[in-house]
């Protein structure tokens, strides 16, 4: 208990949810996605939601996916009051296989779409993970809402 007193004491931490891909190429200690977003969007820390795909979540045959999606951001936002939430794609995904472009179109319809169902009042984040190898990834702004 002491360890979440210090933790979540008098000065709450600044947040951000964060939806995207499962891939593990994202989520290795090398890579190092959660820190990294936490710094790019100014926060102490990222709650993710992980599906294969993210920026594919708003096409018709992916509703079930999409509506679980945002009942679980909706229920981050509720308990944790995120400064921002994002939606991150990437390159290469065997989850959503489109072209480069494509996702950066995608991930921007997404972002858009999660801020509208969500009626979150703060921005919403449309970011793309740049692909170099399995262990180096850069991390490119696309929009802000």
């Amino acid at each position: 208990m002491g360890g979440m007193t210090h933790m979540w004491g008098k000065k709450h931490k600044k947040l951000a949810v964060a939806l995207t891909c499962a891939d593990w190429r994202l989520h290795q200690r090398k890579v190092d996605l959660n820190a990294r977003l936490a710094s790019r969007l100014g926060v102490d820390g990222v709650d993710l939601i992980t599906v294969p795909g993210p920026d594919g979540l708003i096409r018709p045959e992916r509703q079930g996916e999409w509506t679980t999606a945002v009942a679980q951001i909706k229920l981050l936002i509720g308990a944790h009051a995120p400064q921002v939430l994002t939606v991150v794609a990437h390159q290469r995904c065997a989850g959503h296989p489109v072209s480069d472009g494509e996702h950066d179109a995608d991930v921007v319809a997404t972002a858009e779409a999660l801020k509208k169902e969500t009626g979150f009042a703060g921005p919403v984040r449309a970011i793309i993970a740049v692909y170099h190898t399995d262990m180096k990834w850069d991390l490119k702004d696309v929009a802000s809402f």
